[in-house]
């Protein structure tokens, strides 16, 4: 009876051995394939690595055992002393999601203590460094995006409600001057406030001028240059030979372009003619504005044209893949020469 209860517990107790050794080897087979892993004393020499850590670094035909880790990473020296100052480290505390970089490879790594000695545990994360700097370089590229963005809505609100709160300015100063001179002038200032409002409602879909959308070039042009400058008893003479077909994105700059130049002309000539002029030649087109005033000095108006004025007519020009041409002197007025191609453009439209 007693033999027989023996041999039962005999068999059970081996069938318990072989169960724990079946898991043992699979424990065993895991820890090799997963991530590299190694095993440090406290001189950094390595007492276990698996095999994917032999396959990582490139030691299947000799085993890392009994050598020094960093004679097997081959790390530059910044590396070497940051990975050396970790290990350090990681005897007191735990460290986790540290780095290093081998040749052109990126390493996450893990230290843990296993009881006198270091383990760690690695993982190529060269994928994921490239992502981070696509991220990077993409919310770069945003924020960029915003600011050109705000840049254009400065300019656009500058450029244009500004501008038209100038006129309105004018008409009101003429009116309050002498009523009986500028008897319309008060309402023609309240029509400005209007089209100025309208002019943000622009700004809030398409951003193009309110005046130029409803006329078209020409025309509204003409009503820029008539409605500000015999205000100021300035004779304008203007001639406007827009071509056909002339690209909105073309149109809207040259308007804006224009404006600009008849509020300097107000703002800083004193002048009493102005001269503007439109026309294609070949497959360029000429914008022109010419004043009797006082002129400037081009070099002292470069350097301080930081803020709108100047600084947008050139961005405007350059964002047409134009160039200006700006002939003043001190005393002899001012003339603004543009000359914006077409025939790319033209393609691109098509």
């Amino acid at each position: 009876m007693s033999s027989g209860l023996l041999k039962r517990k005999d068999n059970k107790l081996r069938g318990s051995y072989s169960e724990k050794d079946k898991a043992s080897m699979y424990f065993l087979s895991l820890v090799e394939e997963i991530s590299p892993i190694v095993a440090l004393d406290e001189n950094n020499i390595v007492l276990f690595a698996n095999a994917s850590f032999k396959k990582e670094f490139r030691l299947r035909f000799q085993s890392p055992v009994g050598k020094n880790l960093f004679t097997l990473l081959k790390l530059d020296s910044k590396e070497e002393a940051n990975l050396r100052e970790n290990l350090h480290k990681a005897r007191k505390t735990k460290l986790q999601n540290q780095e290093f970089k081998k040749e052109k490879k990126f390493y996450g790594y893990s230290i843990f203590r296993v009881q006198d000695n270091l383990g760690m545990i690695m993982k190529d994360i060269t994928e994921n460094k490239k992502l981070e700097k696509k991220i990077a370089t993409l919310h770069t590229q945003v924020l960029a995006s915003q600011e050109e963005e705000r840049s254009r809505l400065a300019r656009e609100l500058h450029d244009g409600v500004g501008q038209l709160i100038l006129a309105a300015k004018l008409h009101f100063q003429a009116h309050q001057k002498s009523e009986k001179e500028h008897p319309e002038s008060f309402s023609s200032g309240l029509g400005l406030i209007d089209r100025a409002s309208q002019e943000l409602r622009e700004i809030y879909t398409n951003l193009q001028p309110s005046s130029l959308k409803e006329l078209g070039l020409e025309a509204a042009l003409s009503s820029l240059a008539n409605q500000i400058f015999p205000l100021q008893k300035i004779k304008v003479k203007s001639e406007f030979k827009v071509p056909e077909k002339l690209p909105q994105e073309i149109q809207n700059q040259v308007f804006r372009i224009l404006q600009e130049i008849c509020a300097n002309i107000l703002k800083h000539s004193q002048a009493n003619k102005v001269e503007l002029r439109i026309y294609s030649e070949k497959d360029t087109l000429i914008v022109s504005a010419k004043d009797n005033g006082k002129g400037f000095k081009e070099k002292e108006a470069r350097i301080k044209s930081t803020g709108y004025g100047l600084e947008n007519i050139r961005r405007r020009t350059e964002d047409l893949n134009g160039t200006l041409f700006l002939e003043t002197e001190p005393g002899k007025g001012t003339k603004y020469v543009l000359r914006i191609p077409l025939k790319k453009r033209s393609k691109e439209n098509v």
